[in-house]
C-alpha cells in the first residue's frame, strides 16, 4: 500500500475533556495481565508442555474458567472479575489432528471428574456446548505453510484469511510463531514487522493475541527461564509484545525447596508472567504434569486427581454421556 493510500493517523487526536470529566471504562483480561486487543507471547523450550497448556488455555477461556486449577488465582482475591466466556482461534502449525484429539481427551477427562478445578458450576453438557460453540482448532501438520508476512514484510493472503478465522474472537493463539514467518528471527526489523502484524490483527477483532516461542539455550543452561529475555531470536520480539508468560523447568533449588526430588523435575513446570504492562509483579507459580500431560497446579493437585487416566474406561461413558 502506497503513503498516499494509508489514512492519516493524525486527523483524529484524543478528546482530553470527555477523557478527564468520565470514568475510563474497566480494564477487560482476557488472562491476568494480558488485555483484549493487545500481543503476547508464551515462551519456553521444547518439550516443556506448551501446546498442552494452549489447550487447557482454551478450554478455560472458552467457558469462563480457571486455568490449570486456578492458576494465578489466589483464594483472598479469588477469579478474575472479567472472566467470561469467548470464542478461541488455536492455530496448531506442527500438530495433527489426531494428536490435539488424545490431548483433549486427556484435559476434560480431568476436568470432568474433578470439576472444581474450572472454578465454575456447570453440567458437563453445558461445559461440551461452550466449547464446540467457542473453541475453532485449526491443526496444520501436513498442510502447506502458513506465513503472515512475505519476504517483502507485507501482508499475505494467508494474513487476511486468518483475520477473517479471527472476528468475533476473544482470544487468538498461534503457535510457534516460527512456523508464521520466513524471516531471520534475529533480525529486529523482520520480527518488529511480524509483531506489528499481530498487533493489527489483535486491533482489529480485540482478541488478545498470543503466540508461542522457543527460548534461548543459554537460558536454560543457566537457570534463566523465567526471565523476559530468555525468548530466543530479537529481543524485538519481547520489546514489542504487551505480555510474556515463561514456563520452564525447576531449578534444582527450587526443586528441593518443594521437596521434589532431582530426577522427578521433568514431571513439574515453573509458569512465570516475566513480562506485563498492566499488572503488578506475579509470584512464580509450579504446574505438575499429569497422566496424558495434562497440567494442574501442584499445590491443587490430590491423589484422585493424579491418578486420572485418559483412557481408563471408567471415564469413558461419562465422556460418551456429555456428546449424546
Amino acid at each position: 500500500m502506497s503513503d498516499s493510500a494509508k489514512p492519516n493517523p493524525f486527523d483524529r487526536r484524543l478528546d482530553i475533556r470527555h477523557m478527564l470529566s468520565t470514568t475510563p471504562p474497566p480494564l477487560d483480561h482476557v488472562l491476568p495481565g494480558l488485555m483484549a486487543g493487545t500481543v503476547g507471547m508464551l515462551a519456553g523450550p521444547g518439550g516443556v508442555g506448551k501446546t498442552m497448556f494452549e489447550l487447557q488455555l482454551a478450554l478455560a477461556v472458552a467457558c469462563g474458567g480457571s486455568i490449570c486449577g486456578g492458576l494465578f488465582e489466589s483464594e483472598e482475591e479469588g477469579p478474575p472479575a472479567s472472566r467470561k466466556p469467548g470464542r478461541v482461534v488455536m492455530v496448531a502449525a506442527e500438530e495433527s489432528a489426531d494428536l490435539i484429539w488424545h490431548r483433549l481427551h486427556a484435559i476434560v477427562a480431568t476436568l470432568l471428574k474433578h470439576r472444581r478445578l474450572l472454578g465454575i458450576e456447570a453440567r458437563p453438557a453445558d461445559l461440551l456446548d461452550l466449547w464446540a460453540e467457542n473453541i475453532h482448532l485449526y491443526p496444520l501438520a501436513g498442510v502447506a505453510r502458513v506465513t503472515l508476512l512475505d519476504r517483502d514484510l507485507e501482508p499475505t493472503e494467508s494474513f487476511k484469511q486468518l483475520s477473517g478465522a479471527c472476528e468475533g474472537a476473544r482470544f487468538v493463539i498461534l503457535d510457534p510463531i516460527r512456523q508464521f514467518h520466513v524471516g531471520d528471527e534475529n533480525d529486529s526489523g523482520a520480527m518488529t514487522a511480524l509483531v506489528q502484524a499481530c498487533q493489527t490483527m489483535a486491533a482489529r477483532t480485540r482478541a488478545a493475541v498470543i503466540f508461542a516461542h522457543h527460548v534461548n539455550r543459554s537460558s536454560t543452561q543457566m537457570g534463566l527461564g523465567d526471565t523476559a529475555g530468555a525468548a530466543r531470536g530479537s529481543t524485538a520480539l519481547t520489546d514489542g509484545v504487551r505480555w510474556q508468560l515463561n514456563m520452564s523447568e525447576p531449578s534444582r533449588e527450587v526443586a528441593r525447596s518443594r521437596g521434589i526430588g532431582v530426577d522427578e523435575r521433568k514431571g513439574f513446570v515453573m509458569v512465570d508472567i516475566a513480562k506485563a504492562n498492566y499488572l503488578p509483579p506475579q509470584r512464580s507459580e509450579m504446574l505438575q504434569r499429569l497422566p496424558g500431560g495434562v497440567l494442574l497446579r501442584a499445590d491443587c493437585v490430590t491423589q484422585s486427581t493424579a491418578a486420572v487416566k485418559p483412557g481408563n474406561s471408567k471415564y469413558k461413558p461419562r465422556l460418551k454421556a456429555v456428546g449424546a
